[in-house]
């Protein structure tokens, strides 16, 4: 637990601290008979130093023993990383900072590690690892999971020929022992990940023909648009079913308008494959919540987003209630920071804000949780209190989660409608269906909008039925269930509006 389960010593068991195998399985019986998905993250990348494989390839002196090479081991002198004088195998640099090689006196020689000292990376060019994992794969499947979150992939293959990276073109903004110093063109996204990505996707076919239940995958890969894009597939073969996008996480900030979330969905959209589906995500583990890095009144807008956009919505846990960071603690559970204190993760992961009960309902523990609540869960920012409260994030979150479930949303196309320094809005259709606009200002400033003049022609009757809005106390000339024109429309700062009108019978030729 070095790095909060992101270290595994066994790969096909619970670790004790949350359970056994048997409360796994009634955890996925539970869920199934719900009709939920159970989606596990899987971490191919690397195990923890107490892994059994570690212990015996730390231990190995035979080269033909089949533990040997399970892990990346190099001849080196436990040294300086820096300069021409390295002592260790190359001047990679770990994501968590520092030297990406740990000498090991048992071994006598070094071993590589994409992340903490503890998190020993596995050797993917090794027959023997790529079927272990493939069986293990199989094992939770048969175990009734749906689908697995295929985590940190791009780092799976290093340079064989162990050259040296050189520095980023954002050097300059880091010190050398940073991971963003360097240009890591040689321990990331190399073409090899992608075959074992095609063969992942092959297991989980097998066993979706096998059972008659289709089996997932979703990859989480931090990279350009172009080499995600790979991730859906390539070289010809199979990839996941989609790779996370995130565009929102990265480039979705206080000064981001109507412009940039134009630019951000576009990317997506028109780099993504032909026939394949596309995705959002606005916040994760790794990233400030939305009410702390945009601003609280941009929670509902953002969620309406979210949901409304052609493909898969992925949300993190609190969003729906606008969590927001709390304060960055004298001492980091994370262990990114601990060595880069002012980019802790611990602010986006305080516990979930269920009541405003003792530790918010997350535990009836008498100790505190791992980090600390934000205190607003007695005010009303938690679920209990939210569901009573008709015009709250939640509520609000739940009626679009509904609303997307009508065929113009589920199967339909997107166009773009208005779009300026202030307003993003599309208009999602399908034939034989309500159209439907959906209109948001992310800018600073009030917007009066004449939607008739956009890229998207509306009905003839220049209006559209109100049926969804923000609901955060804003222009209340935009009542649900009335019929408005759409040629001067309000949108304030944070607001997002949804209107429905009427279909015109497509001709059959």
């Amino acid at each position: 637990m070095k790095d909060f389960g992101y270290d595994i010593s066994d790969f096909e068991d619970i670790d004790p601290l949350f359970g056994n195998m048997s409360d796994f399985e009634s955890l996925v019986e539970k869920m199934h008979s719900e009709d939920l998905k159970l989606i596990m993250d899987f971490i191919p990348n690397h195990s923890s130093d107490q892994h059994i494989w570690f212990q015996l390839s730390q231990n190995s002196t035979d080269p033909t023993d089949r533990y040997y090479n399970y892990y990346i081991w190099r001849d080196c002198v436990n040294g300086t990383i820096y300069g021409n004088a390295s002592e260790y195998p190359t001047n990679w640099v770990s994501v968590f900072g520092g030297p990406m090689w740990e000498y090991s006196p048992i071994r006598r020689q070094c071993y590589l590690h994409q992340f903490l000292k503890s998190q020993p990376d596995l050797d993917w060019r090794n027959p023997y690892v790529q079927e272990e994992f493939e069986n293990i794969i199989r094992f939770w499947l048969d175990k009734g999971v749906d689908g697995f979150r295929m985590d940190a992939i791009k780092h799976l293959f290093e340079d064989y020929n162990y050259r040296n990276e050189s520095e980023s073109k954002d050097g300059a903004n880091y010190t050398q022992d940073a991971y963003e110093y360097w240009h890591h063109n040689y321990t990331s996204s190399l073409p090899e990940v992608h075959d074992i990505v095609a063969r992942w996707a092959t297991i989980l076919d097998e066993k979706s023909k096998e059972t008659n239940q289709y089996r997932f995958m979703v990859t989480e890969v931090y990279d350009t648009t172009e080499e995600v894009m790979k991730y859906y597939g390539a070289n010809g073969c199979k990839g996941a079913d989609i790779p996370f996008n995130f565009g929102f996480v990265q480039k979705l900030k206080k000064d981001c308008n109507g412009l940039c979330v134009h630019d951000i969905v576009d990317d997506w959209m028109s780099h993504m494959p032909e026939g394949k589906s596309a995705n959002w995500v606005t916040g994760n583990h790794d990233n400030s919540r939305i009410a702390s890095k945009i601003g609280e009144n941009f929670v509902n807008a953002i969620n309406m987003l979210l949901l409304l956009l052609p493909g898969t919505p992925t949300t993190y846990y609190g969003e729906e209630i606008g969590m927001q960071d709390i304060p960055r603690q004298n001492v980091s559970q994370d262990p990114f920071g601990l060595k880069f204190p002012d980019r802790s993760r611990d602010p986006e992961r305080s516990p979930m804000q269920w009541n405003n009960s003792t530790h918010a309902g997350f535990s009836n523990s008498s100790s505190a949780p791992w980090l600390p609540l934000n205190e607003d869960f007695k005010q009303g920012r938690n679920v209990e209190d939210m569901l009573k409260q008709e015009d709250s994030p939640l509520n609000l979150y739940k009626s679009l989660a509904k609303l997307r479930q009508e065929p113009s949303f589920q199967y339909g196309m997107m166009h773009y409608s208005v779009v300026n320094e202030n307003v993003f809005s599309f208009v999602r259709e399908w034939d034989g269906q309500p159209r439907y606009l959906v209109a948001l200002n992310f800018g600073k400033d009030n917007s009066t909008v004449d939607f008739t003049t956009g890229n998207y022609t509306l009905p003839s009757s220049g209006t559209g039925e109100v049926v969804e809005t923000t609901r955060n106390g804003l222009d209340v000339s935009l009542k649900i269930e009335e019929t408005v024109p759409l040629n001067s429309i309000k949108l304030e700062p944070g607001q997002g509006v949804v209107f429905r009108w009427g279909y015109e019978p497509v001709e059959l030729i």
